[in-house]
């Protein structure tokens, strides 16, 4: 028997038992004859018919039991189930089994889904762990120091590019601290407090990136400054970005493009310059040979046809000067100072009347006011020849117009290109540089163009498309701008903004060419003798008479090593030495080194065709006297003389060294030649 049998059987047995011993009760016997063997008889007959009818009663619940286990396994009842149960209890399997079919298969598929996303993740794990991995090696590699900072001010991660530029890990400068941080880089440049002020405004700005152009460290290399916020994707800001990059290496390409792009410009201008170059040679050459045609009775005419061959020596020499105050190449950093526009201005018109068909006039605005900026005169010249030269290409077959002019205007400076919140809130005080043309114009799909570089409309033969994009790098490395209108068929017009120095407190002005100036003659007493060191005979030759004509005597070496025989191992006595820089087997510069470096002091006037730099010779002079003074060819009989007047003042009497400012003045000046 069963449990469930067993359960049902007491309780029957049970309510059996006890209505017989109430019947006994009611008939008047005692009940000791129920506990009897009378009792035990109808006790076992009550259990009987008690175990026969729970299992009746089980019969029933068991064909259920087991008909349900057989249609949920899927299996066929027994016979005997069969019986107790209806026919349409059968019917249910079906249902059941689809049922149970469509649960298995949607398992199953829920089990390959589960497994198909299970692989999935897998894939997923492993392509993050990869670009996690890539980035890492990215921005471990990256030639950028990378600083990454949350919205809290602690740092996140930094690289070792940006270790390097600070000289020691990021810990130990700044913990996780990223204001210190900041302080840190802003320490290693020279120019501390523009800095500290872009970082400020930088750091407070909620806008897209900005970046402060490239400046100096203190260790002489040029770094550029970035930054950008990190934002979520619904734009929440969560932090931000910092990036330094080395700009040095860039920089010096940068300027060996501009002056690839200068050298372009000179030969712009070399064809007029080399028109007008020899037309003046035909004037001198023409006067001289009138000269020594005319009759020596008439001193008048020979008098004025020497007069004539020497303004026309004087114009080419100016014209030699403009080329070579462009055309110097600079050191790689530029040299800001206050600089005149307009006179700058007056600069570039005498350049380009060369270089510019006579048929387009060139003409300067009049009652200009002066104008100061702190540039480098050399780099603002050549923004305005590139836009000149522009106009020149643009200019109609006749009655061309090149229209310059400076004006001191107040202006509110236009906001960056990307978007930056930078842009100056108040007027300004800025010249602008006007060149208007009435050339062809550009059109609307060029203008947009126009300052990419190596974008031209030109053939490649006469352009190379760098003119403009140089111009607009060197305006914003001056801190301005460049605008421009344009309409096709009448012309275009641009407008360079600089900032202006109101109160200009050292400003270097061009000392006058003096064309009829006394000559100073020998000191008067004992004889006084001069060296001419030159590899050009006629040169040396001219240099001889002049100084012969002033009362000098005069010895001559071709060349830097016969200059020493005749200074170190010769028995003359030498009060002053006219050196040339450029000679075959010892320069000048050799020659005047080894004459310092062996403790010889003579005095020494440097001569050279070329545009030299005072500085070089405070350097090769080693602790001694520099030269007394350096001119330029053609040099003429007045400057010569003073030149040479000022090397034999007695030492208490001279200048201890000369001026490098005074110098560097002189070398911008147009030298001029006397016959």
């Amino acid at each position: 028997m069963n449990s469930l049998r067993l359960r049902i059987l007491f309780p029957l047995w049970l309510f059996g038992f006890l209505p017989a011993m109430g019947a006994t009760r009611m008939m008047g016997q005692p009940l000791d004859w129920f506990f009897g063997l009378t009792g035990i008889l109808l006790g076992g007959g009550v259990f009987l018919a008690a175990y026969l009818i729970s299992g009746w009663l089980l019969k029933p619940t068991t064909a259920v039991m087991k008909g349900t286990t057989a249609v949920l396994r899927g299996v066929p009842p027994d016979a005997q189930s069969a019986e107790w149960l209806p026919s349409d209890f059968w019917k249910l399997r079906c249902d059941i089994n689809m049922i149970f079919a469509k649960q298995r298969q949607a398992l199953n598929a829920a089990e390959q889904h589960a497994c198909q996303t299970a692989q999935r993740l897998l894939n997923a794990e492993r392509l993050l762990r990869e670009a996690f991995t890539a980035l890492q090696g990215l921005f471990a590699a990256s030639d950028e120091g990378v600083l990454v900072v949350d919205a809290q001010g602690s740092i996140i991660a930094s690289n070792a590019k940006l270790d390097d530029f600070l000289g020691k890990p990021v810990e130990e400068v700044a913990g996780r601290d990223a204001s210190r941080l900041l302080n840190a880089l802003m320490e290693r440049f020279q120019e501390k407090a523009a800095i500290s002020v872009w970082i400020e405004k930088t750091a407070a700005s909620l806008e897209g990136q900005d970046e402060m152009p490239p400046l100096m460290t203190s260790d002489g290399r040029v770094f550029s400054l970035r930054s950008s916020p990190m934002r979520t994707d619904v734009g929440e800001v969560i932090g931000r970005i910092w990036i330094v990059k080395d700009r040095s290496e860039m920089r010096v390409l940068e300027n060996q493009l501009r002056e690839s792009q200068k050298m372009g410009t000179i030969g712009q201008l070399a064809g007029g310059i080399a028109h007008d170059f020899n037309n003046l040679l035909t004037a001198i050459r023409g006067n001289l040979t009138l000269a020594e045609l005319t009759p020596a009775s008439n001193q008048a005419g020979v008098r004025d046809k020497l007069q004539n061959a020497n303004h026309a020596t004087t114009r080419a020499a100016e014209l030699v000067k403009s080329l070579l105050g462009y055309s110097r190449r600079s050191t790689g950093t530029s040299i800001r100072k206050t600089t005149n526009l307009k006179r700058l201005l007056a600069d570039v018109q005498n350049l380009l009347k060369h270089s510019v068909d006579p048929r387009v006039t060139i003409q300067m605005r009049g009652g200009m006011d002066a104008s100061y900026v702190t540039a480098d005169a050399t780099q603002i010249e050549q923004v305005m020849l590139n836009l000149c030269l522009n106009a020149r290409d643009a200019m109609p077959a006749d009655q061309g117009v090149i229209e310059i002019a400076v004006e001191n205007v107040t202006h509110r400076m236009p906001g960056r290109a990307n978007g930056s919140a930078n842009s100056a809130d108040e007027a300004s005080d800025f010249v602008m540089l006007v060149v208007r043309d009435n050339g062809h114009g550009i059109s609307e799909e060029h203008r947009c163009r126009i300052f990419e570089p190596f974008f031209t409309t030109r053939s490649k033969t006469t352009g190379t498309g760098l003119g403009l994009s140089t111009a607009q790098d060197i305006v914003r490395e001056h801190g301005g701008w460049i605008e421009f209108d344009s309409e096709v068929g009448r012309g275009s017009e641009f407008r360079v903004f600089l900032p202006r120095v109101l109160n200009p407190d050292q400003v270097e002005e061009e000392t006058p060419i003096e064309n009829n100036s006394t000559a100073t003659a020998a000191p008067a007493g004992n004889q006084t003798t001069i060296l001419v060191v030159d590899d050009e005979a006629p040169v040396r030759s001219i240099a001889m008479n002049m100084l012969g004509f002033l009362g000098y005597r005069v010895l001559e070496a071709g060349d830097g090593q016969q200059a020493l025989d005749i200074l170190l191992r010769g028995n003359e006595k030498i009060d002053a030495v006219l050196l040339d820089i450029y000679m075959p087997k010892l320069s000048g510069r050799d020659t005047f080194k080894e004459l310092r470096a062996v403790g010889n002091c003579v005095p020494v006037v440097v001569c050279s065709g070329f545009v030299i730099d005072p500085d070089e010779f405070m350097i090769l002079s080693q602790g001694h006297p520099p030269p007394v003074d350096i001119m330029l060819k053609p040099y003429s009989l007045d400057g010569l003389s003073k030149a040479l007047a000022k090397a034999v003042q007695k030492p208490q009497d001279r200048e201890p060294s000369f001026d490098l400012t005074a110098s560097r003045a002189q070398m911008a000046q147009a030298p001029m030649l006397v016959s």
